[in-house]
C-alpha cells in the first residue's frame, strides 16, 4: 500500500502545469473555506425561509461544532497518533509549496518534522460538504467538487500523500454524516 501511496504521490505532485500552479494554492488557502461558508448561509437561508428557529440554531451550533472537531481532533489527536511524516521531509525529489508561497524542487528531504495523516484539510472539507449535503441536497454540485480540489491540492503543492486526503475525507465524512443527521432528526420532531 505504501509502494502505491509513493507512486500515486509522484503521479500528481510532477504533474506540472502553470494552471495548477496558480490554481492549487487557491484551493488550500482560506479562500476555499470562505466557499463553504457561503453555501453554508445558502443552507441557514432554508431554515430562516421556514422560520423555525430550532432546527436553525441547531444546524448553525453543530456546524461550529463539527468543524472544531474535525480540525482539533484531525491535527492534535489523529496526527500524533499516527506519526506519518509529510512527503516534502520524507521523499526526494518533490515539488514543494513553500510558507513564502513559491515552489521550489526538493531535491533531498527537508530536516523538518511535520505531521501527515490524516490531511486536515481534507478531513474539514469532507466534514463541510456532507454536513451542508444533508442539510441540502444541491450544495453538493458546489461542494464537492471543491473538497476534491482542495484534496487534489494538498498531493500537487507537496504537502501530503494521496492516502493522507483519503483517510481525511474519510473522518471528515464521518462526522459530517453524524451531525447533519442529527440537525435532520431534530427537525422531524420541531
Amino acid at each position: 500500500m505504501e509502494r502505491l501511496d509513493i507512486a500515486l504521490f509522484y503521479l500528481i505532485n510532477h504533474t506540472r502545469s502553470p494552471i495548477f500552479d496558480a490554481l492549487f494554492p487557491f484551493f488550500t488557502s482560506w479562500y476555499s473555506f470562505l466557499l463553504f461558508l457561503f453555501v453554508f448561509f445558502v443552507v441557514l437561508f432554508r431554515y430562516a425561509k421556514r422560520k423555525k428557529k430550532g432546527p436553525l440554531a441547531l444546524a448553525i451550533f453543530f456546524f461550529i461544532l463539527g468543524y472544531g472537531i474535525s480540525d482539533f481532533s484531525c491535527s492534535r489527536i489523529l496526527k500524533p497518533l499516527f506519526g506519518r511524516e509529510r512527503p516534502f521531509a520524507t521523499l526526494e525529489k518533490v515539488y514543494y509549496y513553500t510558507p513564502q508561497k513559491n515552489f521550489v524542487f526538493l531535491e533531498k528531504p527537508l530536516n523538518k518534522e511535520t505531521r501527515s495523516f490524516p490531511s486536515c484539510h481534507a478531513t474539514n472539507a469532507a466534514f463541510l460538504t456532507i454536513y451542508t449535503f444533508i442539510l441540502r441536497r444541491q450544495t453538493l454540485l458546489l461542494t464537492l467538487p471543491t473538497a476534491l480540489l482542495i484534496g487534489l491540492s494538498r498531493v500537487y503543492l507537496g504537502h501530503h500523500f494521496p492516502f493522507d486526503v483519503l483517510g481525511g475525507f474519510f473522518f471528515g465524512s464521518i462526522l459530517g454524516l453524524v451531525l447533519g443527521r442529527l440537525v435532520e432528526r431534530y427537525e422531524r420532531f420541531v
